[in-house]
Parts: C-alpha cells; structure tokens; sequence
C-alpha cells in the first residue's frame, strides 16, 4: 500500500474539522456569534465525504461488493448533511432543543435513514468464512450489544434519578444505536475475506464509529454544553473526516494486491467489553459501601486474571501456530520450487518441452489461434567443441534473455533440449508469425556477450499454423518437419509448413531408413575417376566416388542420396567406410603395382564430417593402419564446407598438419571468397565443371577460367579443371595454363576392376619399353 497523500479532499476535510473545533471553543467560554455558524463545516464536511465515497465506488479495479458499499455511505453522508442542515435551522428557533440533542421530524428521519443505511450496508459485507466464523460474528456484535445496553441503561436511570430525563433519552438512544455500529465494525475489521474491501480502510470505520459513539452518547452526558451548541458540531465532521480518510485508502488499495493477512489470535471485542463493564461495577459499586465495593473488586480482579491466563495459552497457541505456518510457508516454497523445475529448463529458465506441450494442448483445446516455431541453432556445436561447454551454456542463457524480451505478452518460449528452442505464438497466423520472428532474427543477429566472447547466433526455424481439430504432437511435428527443411536450404532461414515439404519429408525417412539398411548390408560400391596430366592424358591421381546400386529402386545417384544423408547424419558412417575403404584399395594397388599404382587418392569430405571430433585423428589412424603416406591422400572439401571457419577449418588444418593434400573441390560455385585461399590450407583448386562447359570463344567463362589459373600460379597451387567432354576443351585449357583436368573426354568414373585392367596395361606397356 502506498503512503498516504494529500489530496484536495483530504486537505478541505482537515481545514473544515479543525474549523469546526475552533468555532465551538470560541463560543464555548462566551457567546460570540449566532450558534448556527458552528454548523457550517460539518455540512461542508458531510458533503465533502458524499462526494468522495462517490468518487471511490467508481474507482476502476474496485470490488463489485466494495463498490455497493461506498455507495450507500454517500447517501448517508448525504442524510446527514440535511440532518445538520436541520439542526442549524432549529438552533435559529429553538437553541435549547439543540442543546438537548432534540430534533425535529425532518430532522430525526434523515438521521435515522442514514444509520439505517450505514448498519445496513455493513450488515450486507460478506464474511467470507463458514458457520463458526458467522457464529463469532454474532456473539461479538451480542457482546458489545449488550454492554452498551448496560451503560445506556445506567445513565438513563441516573439522570432520571437527577431529574434530568429529557436531556438524557435521546443521547442514551444515540449511543446505543452507534454503539451498535462500533460493533459492527469492529467485528468485521476482526473477520477475513470481506469483499474487497482494505483492512485499512475498515479501521477507519471502526474509528469513525468510535468518534460518533463518543461525541454523540458520551460527550453530552459528561459535558454541559452552553444553550446553543451541540458536541455533534465538532464530531459529526470527526465521523466524516475518518471516512474521507478510509475512502482515500480504498480507492489507493483498488486493482492492489493485498499483502497475506496476519492472523488474528483472538477478537479483542468481548475483552474490551467485559473490562468496560467491570470499571462500571466499580463506580456503581463505590456507591453503594465497602463491602459491594470489596466483592466488586475481588470480581473485577478475578476477570482479570482469567483473561491474563487466556492470553498467556493464547499466545503460547500464537506461537505455535506461528511456528506451524512457519513451516507451511517453507513447504511450499519447496513445493512451488519443485513445480517450477518439473515445468522449466534449470539452465535458461525457459519453460521445458512439458510445460510446452501442456500448453500448446491448452491452446489448442481452447479453440485460439496458435503457431508454433522451432528454432535451431546453426553451429551450436562448433562453440562448445571450440569454446568449452561453460561459454555454451552461456552462450543460450543469452539466447533466452534474447527471446524473453522480444516476444510479445502472452508468448512462451522453451528449450525443447540442447540447442532447441520452441516457440508458442497465440493469435497469429503463420504470415504473421515470420514478421515477428523476422524481427527476433534481426535482434538475434546482434553480438551476443557469452564467456567473455562476443558471439553470433543464426537459427533454422520452422513454423507451423494449428487447424481445428490439431494436437499439439501433430502441430510440433509439422513444425520440426518446416525447420529441418529451413536447415537444408542454409543456416539463418525460415520455412512454413505446406504439403510440399511434407511429400519431401516422408521421402526423405524412407530413403533415410534405406540408407541405413543399406550400409549395414554392404550395398555401397565405390568408383574411381581418373585425374590425368595435360596434354598427354597420362593418369596423375583418382578421385574416389560412392555408388548406390538399390536393390529395388535400382541405381540412386549421389546428388540424391547424399544430401539426405546429411540431413540424418548417416553421412559420418558413410564417410568413415568410403575414406577406409579407398585407402585398403590403394594399398592392394600400390601391392600389386609398386611405382605404377595411382600417386594421389584424392576422397571427398563432407562439412559435417569435419565438425564431428577426432576427425583429424581417424584420418590417421585410417593411413597407419592401412599402410598409405599421408601425402598421398587428397581430402577435397567445398568452399561451402569450411567458409564460416570454426570447428572445421580447425579439423581442415589439423588433417593438413599429417601431410594430408587438401583440394577445394568444385571452387567458384559456393562463397567464392578469394579469402579462404589465406585461411585454408589448400594445395589443389578444382574448376567448377561450369566454368569449363562454354569455355570456348569469347564468354565470361573463359575469363574466369583464365583468372583461376593465374591465381593458383601466383600461389603456387594446383588446379584442376572438372568437367572436361570434348578435346578442344582440353587443348583450349592447357593453352590457358591448366596442367591438369578430369572429364568424360578422358574417363568415366571406373570400377576397381576396371582401374586395375588399366594400371596392368600400362605396367606391361611400361615394361615392353623398358625391354625395347
């Protein structure tokens, strides 16, 4: 709850209190102007709280029931306002009858509609507890009942005793009625779970009813007010400035939310009511001899003690209880703990794969528009492989501070599990749904702090839109069918999910599945396309190349089932048996032939390959264990493979560091970055086969294909030019400077049999010249 601050109504209504109390003292000691001035700041007042219960029942956020409530005291404060007009009116004609608390009929009906309004009102606020807590509403309201019945009876018999009946009813009816409404309030500040209504703002009630329990019953029974003047002057506008003041921290209090309540060990209502009816004993009693006042005591004393004993069990019970909530409030902020890690990831705090599918359900069941997005993070691995796992897991804490503040209310985003994130976007459709996640992109795009590292993060998100009728599982698997096709066009990509990518999907497992039979089962065969020297022809190398001959589906080329083989990581197996497989090939031929076994074996690598770790080892274990040099194996990588650097230009380097030979395989057609010849530790440039086709005449081909030649010249690379069909393609490349190609026009790729039938003729060709 806020401090309280003044306000306009709040400074009028002290103004007019303290205006009130002046103008009374002054005409107290001596007369000095016409009575009915003592009245003004108590209409004043009254209106101003009128106006200001008015204001607070129509405070947005405010309780339904509160609202009633402020309602009917603007209309009782309105009564009184008429009721004090009333009485001005009569201190005119009649200044005894003021003085006497007499009033006349208009007068009186206002004043008593407005109790009426007030205790109804009160009567109405909900309790908010079960049949006991209705019991000890009423045995309080009882208690206090029947204590000022006693003190309303005692002064009535008294003052009739005096001879002075007339002064005494009305006061004594006065304090009995707003005794009543002390009660009221009191017992209800004492419940909880009153209707929206503050505690607060109850005590100022209860305040209020005090006031006017004072001012109205005791105060003229005490005080012998000049002929003219009434106590209400000065306590009619007290009642109403509590209640301006309550009204204030009501309408501060709406739309909060309340604190936890303390718990109340006892109600202090029948306490306070027993000890005022004991210290009236003992003035009646004082009386009446020694010997009622003696009994009288000893009675008052034993109350007493009985309720210092109450309060002793009461607060060693408090301190209990005390202690039992104590406990309560651990056990379930150990509860609410664990709920937290069942539903979050520990690491970023995102929501975990179950809380998001939970919820996805719920959307869904819910009938409100939803799509989902999965998101990938490109290289992920390359950091942890090159950072450490700590800067990793930095680097998706930050990921997910990135996430949390650029989705909208209402979004959830989750790890799903490693670098995976998942994204639930109510309301929107899949159009949509990429402008947000477009500019995600963007604010993802900025450098992300990680470990002391300054990090780029790019993802492979795919969205998919719910139907009626989808279930979260469907909706999710769609979604991650949309990413993995995002993946394959690139890294930093979206796609959205249609029919098209699901036909491509489904054909994707199933070749995927028969990729793996078909590895386990030997299916794969490999080729050897020969490398030749120019002009002659003369074989200088092979390059290895993978066959699949299905046994059902027949031949599938690699352009078909070597991307697929990327996609589901089956191309690391792949690799490893090509890369073993054509070494133990080597070594048969180097057996079989000695000098005349091919010189160079150059085995393509893919980028995925490369980031798996101990790649570099594998390639060495491979060259011991099968007996080759390693600067007889040419690893040939495409640009596209090791352009980012990372993890695989570190694999590059190391593969290198053996004495590997390293190609860059159909160079020009990926990044083209003349860059990569300073970072990659290339020996050989091979030509794009589509450099070579039109490289006759005049084209922008035969320009390319002749600056190729003279950068690798300048630094001392090989080149090779792929693609090579015709005969005038051969001369017109080796008049450009290429010393060495591969081609249709000098081979097609040829099975070990068949390279072995040609490396034995040309062993018996070689020895005929020898003899000769």
């Amino acid at each position: 709850m806020a401090r309280l601050h003044l306000t306009p109504l709040l400074a009028l209504g002290a103004f007019l209190q303290v205006t009130a109390m002046v103008l009374y003292a002054v005409n107290a000691s001596e007369p000095r102007f016409s009575p009915v001035w003592g009245w003004v700041p108590g209409i004043a007042l009254t209106g101003v709280t009128a106006v200001a219960c008015w204001q607070t029942a129509g405070t947005p956020g405010l309780d339904r029931v509160a609202a009633r409530l402020w309602r009917s005291i603007s209309w009782c404060a309105a009564l009184v306002a008429l009721g004090n007009a009333g009485d001005a009116r009569q201190s005119l004609i009649d200044p005894e009858r003021v003085t006497q608390q007499q009033h006349d009929l208009p007068t009186t009906i206002c004043y008593v509609l407005a109790v009426g309004i007030v205790v109804w009102a009160l009567l109405r606020l909900p309790l908010g507890g079960n049949r006991s807590t209705t019991t000890r509403f009423m045995l309080d309201a009882l208690t206090i009942g029947v204590t000022v019945s006693i003190f309303a009876w005692y002064f009535t018999v008294r003052a009739i005793d005096g001879g002075d009946a007339q002064r005494t009813t009305v006061p004594m009816l006065m304090l009995a009625v707003l005794g009543l409404i002390v009660a009221l309030a009191m017992v209800k500040v004492a419940m909880t779970g009153m209707g929206g209504l503050e505690h607060g703002t109850l005590r100022w009630f209860a305040a209020a009813a005090i006031v006017g329990t004072v001012g109205g019953g005791l105060f003229p029974l005490v005080v012998q007010a000049p002929v003219g003047l009434s106590g209400s002057q000065m306590f009619v506008p007290a009642t109403m400035l509590c209640v301006v003041l309550g009204a204030d921290r009501q309408r501060r209090a709406a739309g909060v939310r309340p604190g936890p309540s303390r718990r109340r060990l006892f109600s202090v209502v029948p306490y306070a009511a027993v000890a005022a009816t004991d210290g009236l004993l003992l003035w009646v009693s004082s009386d009446s001899g020694r010997v009622v006042l003696v009994v009288a005591t000893a009675a008052s004393l034993l109350t007493a003690l009985v309720a210092v004993r109450q309060f002793g069990a009461l607060r060693d019970n408090g301190r209990l209880l005390n202690r039992v909530d104590q406990q309560l409030t651990q056990l379930n902020r150990y509860q609410d703990e664990l709920t937290h890690r069942a539903t979050h990831d520990v690491l970023t705090g995102l929501a975990n794969r179950y809380l998001f599918e939970e919820s996805a359900q719920k959307l869904l069941a819910a009938g409100a528009p939803l799509c989902v997005a999965l998101v990938d993070l490109d290289d992920f691995k390359a950091i942890n492989d090159r950072l450490g796992h700590a800067v990793g897991d930095a680097f998706l804490v930050a990921i997910a501070e990135r996430l949390r503040g650029s989705l909208r209310e209402g979004d959830l985003a989750a790890r799903l599990g490693g670098d995976e994130f998942g994204l639930l976007l109510p309301g929107l459709t899949s159009a949509e749904a990429l402008a947000l996640l477009s500019r995600l992109d963007e604010t993802m795009s900025r450098p992300l702090p990680a470990g002391g590292h300054e990090l780029l993060a790019r993802a492979s998100i795919g969205v998919a839109e719910a139907w009626p009728g989808a279930t979260a599982a469907e909706v999710q698997r769609r979604a991650d069918v949309a990413m993995y096709s995002a993946k394959d066009r690139g890294k930093g990509r979206f796609a959205v999910y249609d029919a098209a990518l699901e036909r491509t999907h489904e054909a994707d497992q199933q070749l995927g599945a028969d990729l793996r039979r078909a590895l386990d089962a030997g299916e794969f065969t490999l080729v050897y396309q020969p490398i030749v020297a120019l002009p002659d022809g003369r074989w200088t190398g092979l390059e290895t190349l993978v066959r699949w001959p299905h046994p059902e589906r027949g031949p599938i080329g690699p352009d078909t089932f070597i991307p697929i083989a990327e996609r589901t990581g089956l191309i690391v197996p792949l690799g490893s048996w090509i890369l073993r497989t054509a070494l133990e090939q080597l070594a048969a031929w180097d057996t079989e032939f000695g000098e005349g076994s091919p010189r160079h074996l150059g085995v393509n690598v893919s980028a995925r390959q490369l980031r798996e770790p101990g790649f570099a080892d594998e390639v060495r274990d491979a060259l011991e264990d099968v007996g080759v040099r390693p600067d007889r194996l040419v690893v040939e990588v495409t640009e596209t493979a090791v352009f980012d650097g990372g993890v695989a230009l570190d694999t590059l380097v190391a593969i290198s560091a053996l004495g590997v030979r390293v190609a860059l395989d159909d160079f020009g057609t990926g990044h083209s970055s003349l860059g990569l010849l300073r970072t990659v530790p290339a020996d050989t440039l091979k030509v794009d086969k589509s450099f070579v086709a039109d490289i006759g005449g005049r084209s922008e081909e035969a320009v390319i294909a002749s600056a190729m030649i003279q950068i690798t010249e300048g630094l001392h690379l090989w080149a090779v030019a792929e693609g090579v069909e015709t005969a005038a393609q051969a001369d017109l490349l080796h008049e450009l400077g290429y010393r060495f190609a591969q081609g249709y026009h000098f081979s097609r790729p040829l099975p070990p049999a068949e390279v072995r039938s040609r490396l034995a003729e040309s062993e018996l060709a070689r020895s005929s010249v020898v003899r000769n």
